[in-house]
């Protein structure tokens, strides 16, 4: 396969979970804004899962270029590169979101 074609593959692959990773977010929001809080970590689950995804295509375009690969620089693979560091600054603000409002949902509650 040529250079540019796994460079392709890789940024496609990378975009694509990181993608899912941000839509499974999106519905963690929404399951937190209906207070359902373990239904809101089941999809933060399920983001994590794919951002791992993302993370391990991400590493073979890094592994490829460490091992010799010559990859030019393209607007798809800083695309790629930008949504799995998106996706994953979003899992983290969700999963903290999360905890602070059930503490607050708690509170009130009692």
């Amino acid at each position: 396969m040529c250079e540019e074609s796994r460079s392709i593959q890789f940024a496609t692959m990378t975009i694509l979970h990181a993608g899912n990773a941000r839509k499974f977010i999106s519905e963690a929001y929404k399951e937190l804004s209906e207070f359902h809080f373990e239904a809101a970590r089941k999809k933060i689950e399920q983001a994590k899962e794919e951002a791992l995804f993302a993370h391990r295509e991400q590493s073979k375009i890094i592994r490829a270029e460490s091992d010799g690969e010559s990859l030019e620089f393209s607007l798809l693979l800083t695309h790629a590169q930008d949504t799995v560091m998106t996706a994953v600054s979003e899992m983290h603000i969700a999963k903290n979101l999360i905890n602070i409002v059930e503490k607050i949902y708690d509170r009130n509650q009692k």
